[in-house]
């Protein structure tokens, strides 16, 4: 009798353990699909700042146009900075790897061209934001004071990994 009293409370505990599990799982799965029926969007997924400023700050369609032109011009300037001066400046730095004597003050100096690349960057992004800014109404304003340290944070590139271009031939690589 004690045999069959102990499988009759390991048979209860295991239809209260798989009972919690599915309750949770119902209200995972429909928690989420409550939020999401009562009209409240969620937030672009992380990397799409456009559509989470557009969201986020509730633009009508004039505004977006504006911030599509401003999207775009930035975007180019970018690019621009990346590939034509941030990329060469870096690439000149490792090439000192090359140089067995290259002296601190030359590394100095050509790091120096690469932070001058990032701070014009920062500066155009900033000049980005403050005209996105400046097309906002006031209560748009003031959201937008809240939320641009996440928009920004949205917009961080990835970060790249392996060795800077041109070095991957396995010459001049930090040691393993």
């Amino acid at each position: 009798m004690n045999n069959f009293t102990n499988n009759r409370w390991v048979t209860i505990i295991i239809l209260l353990l798989l009972t919690a599990n599915m309750v949770t799982l119902t209200l995972l799965w429909t928690g989420k699909r409550q939020v999401g029926s009562t009209g409240n969007k969620f937030p672009p997924p992380q990397g799409q700042v456009f559509e989470f400023l557009t969201h986020e700050l509730n633009l009508d369609a004039a505004q977006q146009e504006s911030y599509k032109k401003l999207r775009d011009e930035h975007q180019a300037g970018v690019r621009d900075i990346r590939n034509n001066i941030q990329q060469k400046a870096k690439e000149a730095l490792f090439e000192l790897l090359k140089n067995p004597n290259v002296s601190d003050s030359e590394i100095h100096v050509f790091s120096g061209r690469a932070a001058a690349a990032d701070q014009q960057l920062d500066e155009l992004t900033f000049y980005h934001f403050q005209k996105l800014r400046a097309i906002c109404n006031a209560a748009q304003q003031k959201e937008f004071d809240k939320i641009i340290l996440e928009a920004l944070g949205r917009m961080a590139p990835p970060r790249r990994l392996g060795p800077p271009p041109g070095m991957d031939n396995g010459e001049g690589g930090p040691p393993h």
